[in-house]
């Protein structure tokens, strides 16, 4: 019965919404974010959740000005499954063509999450010169790189947040403490069989040889893997003091 007089009460709210003055964005043509997200998994969840919250505000308080107009937004959201093991990046780049063709998507937002269906997509926005704004996963450094390298064709392509090699940066700042604090000097490093972790691995392995750090071993699984006793017991064995961990697989997170 509470369920239902919820819905009723809602139902009437829409209904006023739509006669108060500035509701008449709502009425306008929508502007379209196209959201490819890999929806079950951490970096897709909280950005769809993120988007649509925003969208919900902005479109509470009667949407944006276009051409002197109000026009509110509209998500539509598809699942790349780019996070998931075994999913090819084809599939996110379906994903990102559909939002464009069928969806009609005036803007590409958030994703895809992985930095290899990310690195592919960047094509298929400047085909379709559709400016994309990731905010979520691609932690790869090569996404600014191409960018830059060829501006006109990549000028449609933003990313808002950093990327591994700032991470590194952070993460050797908190070893250092350890470092000093506890005498710790052993690293061991586990890292997921993708883009952007095996390139931070590397960085961090050889970061950390430069500041004198003893590295005692580099262990590297597939996505999808749920057993990661081989490495630990490295780490164990070789008597290390801190595993340094670069992957979004759940089973070790």
């Amino acid at each position: 019965m509470k369920a239902r007089n919820l819905k009723v009460m809602l139902v009437v709210f829409a209904a006023v919404l739509l006669m108060l003055p500035g509701s008449n964005a709502l009425a306008e043509k929508p502007i379209i974010l196209g959201c490819p997200l890999s929806t079950a998994f951490l970096y897709g969840w909280d950005a769809e959740r993120g988007i649509k919250l925003a969208v919900e505000e902005i479109n509470a308080k009667g949407g944006v000005t276009v051409g002197g107009e109000k026009r509110p937004f509209k998500v539509e959201v598809i699942d790349t499954r780019d996070l998931e093991p075994g999913v090819p990046v084809s599939e996110a780049l379906l994903a990102v063509e559909k939002l464009i063709l069928d969806k009609k998507a005036d803007f590409i937002l958030g994703g895809p999450v992985r930095s290899e269906a990310a690195l592919a997509a960047m094509s298929l926005l400047s085909k379709y010169k559709k400016v994309s704004i990731l905010s979520t996963g691609v932690l790869t450094p090569k996404y600014h790189a191409l960018v830059a390298k060829q501006y006109d064709k990549y000028k449609y392509c933003f990313r808002i947040h950093g990327e591994a090699k700032q991470l590194v940066g952070e993460m050797f700042a908190n070893f250092t403490e350890l470092k000093k604090k506890y005498g710790f000097n052993n690293l061991f490093i586990i890292a997921q069989d993708v883009s952007h972790a095996r390139g931070a691995a590397a960085v961090m392995k050889k970061v950390a040889l430069k500041k004198g750090w003893n590295v005692t071993g580099v262990e590297i699984y597939p996505t999808g893997a749920s057993d990661f006793s081989m490495g630990l017991l490295k780490a164990r064995k070789t008597k290390t003091e801190i595993i340094n961990i670069w992957m979004d697989i759940s089973g070790m997170t």
